[in-house]
């Protein structure tokens, strides 16, 4: 976390959010102010990645606990290592994979999906947004199924 803080803040700025970490009660709040930083800052950052969408994911609104922003976070992480990311509904895959897959395909390449959608008659968005919910609801994420399409708006805001 020092690293990312150095990289965000001004010496001055950086110091007095260790002090601040140091607080259990702030942490919280400095979270958040880590994660708008991180959006606003120009470039990329390749230290902890994981660490940096945590901090992303802390900012949303909707989210019923930190568990399901840490879940989210994990899932786009698994994402962005994967070169098979949009769901094809003939692949073998498992029912956790299937979830992952519609939400970061609807999430960051919704575009992708559209196209095939009108191009070769590929499920429309609407069919794999209700596969992504069902999916999150059968492996036990009801968090992130109640809040698919709130995620989804989302990650299109932070990472397209």
């Amino acid at each position: 976390m020092s690293a990312l803080i150095d990289k965000l803040f001004s010496e001055s700025q950086a110091d007095a959010i260790r002090q601040l970490w140091e607080d259990k009660s702030s942490r919280l709040l400095i979270q958040q102010e880590i994660g708008k930083a991180l959006i606003e800052h120009e470039g990329l950052i390749l230290e902890l990645p994981l660490t940096q969408l945590m901090l992303m994911t802390s900012l949303s609104p909707f989210a019923d606990s930190d568990t399901e922003c840490c879940n989210v976070a994990s899932i786009i992480y698994w994402g962005i290592s994967r070169t098979d990311i949009i769901p094809y509904v003939t692949d073998q895959q498992t029912q956790r994979e299937l979830a992952y897959k519609c939400l970061i395909s609807l999430g960051i390449f919704k575009g992708v999906i559209i196209k095939r959608w009108e191009r070769r008659g590929a499920p429309s968005p609407d069919f794999y947004r209700r596969i992504g919910i069902s999916s999150f609801e059968q492996i036990g994420m009801r968090d992130i199924s109640d809040h698919f399409c709130q995620w989804e708006g989302f990650m299109s805001e932070f990472f397209v």
